[in-house]
C-alpha cells in the first residue's frame, strides 16, 4: 500500500484527536453563513460585499467554495492547526471536499491557505505558498488587506481552473509503496488505542474516530466526512446558501508578513 495514503490517514486521525480538546478558540460561523468573515474588522462593508459576491459567483459556476476568515489572533495555536480545525468545524466545501479556506490572523501576522482533499491536485502546496508570498504578504505588510485578499482569491480561482501562470511545475507521479513499512505499524497502534478508548468510554470518541477512519479507508483517503456542515449549499440570487460539510487533512501552505 502507498505510504502517502497511510500518512494522510494518520494525520487525519491526529487532527480529530485534538479537534474537540482545542476547538474552544475557533469562532462559530455567522448566521446566516457567509464566505467572507472579517472577525478582525479590517475590511469596510463595501470591501466585504465585493469579495463575497466574487466568491459566490465562483461557487455558482464551479460548486467550489473559497471562504475568507480574518481573526485578530490564533490564541496561541499554530496557524495550520487552527485552519484545519476551523475548516472542519464549519464544513467548508461540499461532500466533494472542494473547499478552500484563506485564513489570516491580523495581530499575529500569520496566514494560511487550507485546501480540501478534492482540490489538492490543482491547488498544490507550492502554488498556495507562492500566492501567500507574492500576493498576500506584500499587501498585508502595507495594511492593504482588501487588495491582498482580492489578488489572492483571483489566483486561487485561476489555479483551480488551471489558469494560474505563476504556478510551479507539479508532478503527478506518485511513489509506489513497497510493503507496509513503519507508517502502517503506527497506524495499527493508533487504531488499537482508538478502539480501546471507545470501549472504555462507552463507544464515544473512539467509536466516532474509528468510523471516520474506516470511511477514509473505504474512500481511498479522499472521501470521509468533515466534522461539520450546514446542509447542502446552493447559491442563487447573489446570496450564499451555506457550507456543505467538506473534509480537510492538512493540504496547503502557511505564511507570515
Amino acid at each position: 500500500m502507498n505510504p502517502y495514503f497511510f500518512s494522510r490517514v494518520f494525520l487525519t486521525l491526529i487532527l480529530f484527536f485534538h479537534f474537540q480538546a482545542f476547538s474552544q478558540n475557533i469562532p462559530d460561523p455567522t448566521n446566516p453563513p457567509r464566505l467572507v468573515n472579517d472577525f478582525a474588522d479590517v475590511l469596510s462593508d463595501a470591501q466585504e460585499q465585493a469579495l463575497e459576491q466574487k466568491l459566490i459567483g465562483y461557487e455558482d459556476s464551479t460548486s467550489n467554495q473559497v471562504a475568507i476568515v480574518l481573526v485578530k489572533n490564533l490564541d496561541g495555536d499554530d496557524v495550520a492547526d487552527y485552519a484545519v480545525k476551523l475548516a472542519l468545524k464549519w464544513g467548508i466545501g461540499s461532500k466533494k471536499n472542494n473547499g478552500v479556506l484563506l485564513l489570516a490572523a491580523i495581530d499575529d501576522k500569520k496566514s494560511r491557505i487550507e485546501v480540501g482533499y478534492g482540490l489538492e491536485g490543482v491547488l498544490t502546496d507550492l502554488t498556495t505558498k507562492r500566492i501567500l508570498t507574492e500576493d498576500l504578504k506584500p499587501s498585508f505588510k502595507q495594511s492593504q488587506y482588501y487588495e491582498g485578499l482580492d489578488l489572492a482569491t483571483t489566483h486561487i480561482i485561476q489555479a483551480t481552473k488551471g489558469e494560474y501562470k505563476g504556478e510551479y511545475q507539479y508532478s503527478k507521479k506518485k511513489k509506489k509503496g513497497k510493503g507496509f513499512g513503519i507508517g502502517f505499524l503506527i497506524l495499527v497502534a493508533i487504531l488499537i488505542i482508538v478502539f480501546a478508548g471507545g470501549r472504555k468510554g462507552g463507544g464515544g470518541g473512539g467509536g466516532f474516530l474509528a468510523g471516520m477512519l474506516l470511511g477514509q479507508l473505504l474512500n481511498g483517503g479522499r472521501g470521509g466526512r468533515g466534522s461539520g456542515g450546514f446542509g447542502d449549499f446552493s447559491s442563487g440570487g447573489g446570496s450564499f446558501g451555506g457550507f456543505g460539510g467538506g473534509s480537510f487533512g492538512g493540504g496547503g501552505s502557511s505564511g507570515d508578513w
